[in-house]
């Protein structure tokens, strides 16, 4: 599964206030998400469903959510299938959900400047049948695989997405003081972009 992140930052505009001068900087993320190839074994089925969220904007549009940041919770839905052909010495247990920057993106690319890739930060939880799974909280976006969900239960029975469901938050421009990787204040106007890609990796003995 592929989210292709566009970030916009406009022109900024100025806000007097107290006889002081602050830059106002409206910044819009647009996240579109389409189905792509899930990693698994070939005896094996697994697919991620999009339900809900495949369009995301944050509008960065006072000085309050510049200098705080903005967190989306209920972001992207998506379903989990997955089924067990029982082949012999692969028994399939669970799976994790990971996800990266497409194709080893480094930064946030825009026209001219670029942003750090931690500057995005993802969690995905439980939504609807998999509670027994272990959400890791949020991560940084980096270039390398990140695990953001697993689910595990030795008794396995098949997926479906109809009934095993979760949720993927998102949060750009939180300063570190409340736990984050930086606020967006004083970043340069442009329009930047950033693939992320999600991944099923199947658990269990054999895998």
């Amino acid at each position: 599964m592929l989210v292709n992140l566009l970030l916009h930052l406009p022109i900024p505009k100025m806000l007097r206030s107290f006889n002081k001068i602050f830059k106002v900087i409206p910044i819009c993320i647009i996240l579109f998400i389409n189905i792509g190839n899930v990693r698994g074994q070939e005896w094996n089925s697994a697919r991620i469903t999009v339900l809900y969220g495949s369009n995301i904007p944050f509008n960065f549009n006072s000085m309050d959510k510049i200098k705080k940041g903005i967190e989306i919770n209920t972001g992207t839905h998506i379903g989990i299938s997955m089924a067990d052909s029982s082949k012999v010495g692969h028994d399939l247990e669970g799976f994790d959900l990971n996800f990266r920057s497409f194709n080893g993106q480094a930064n946030i690319k825009g026209d001219a400047s670029s942003l750090p890739l931690n500057r995005i930060r993802v969690k995905a939880e439980n939504l609807l049948g998999l509670g027994s799974g272990f959400s890791s909280g949020y991560k940084d976006l980096t270039t390398d695989w990140i695990t953001l969900f697993s689910y595990i239960n030795p008794s396995w029975t098949d997926l479906n997405w109809a009934d095993h469901q979760l949720n993927i938050s998102f949060e750009c421009g939180k300063p570190v003081s409340e736990g984050g990787n930086g606020s967006l204040l004083g970043e340069d106007p442009d329009y930047y972009n950033v693939e992320i890609e999600f991944e099923i990796v199947p658990t269990g003995p054999g895998f």
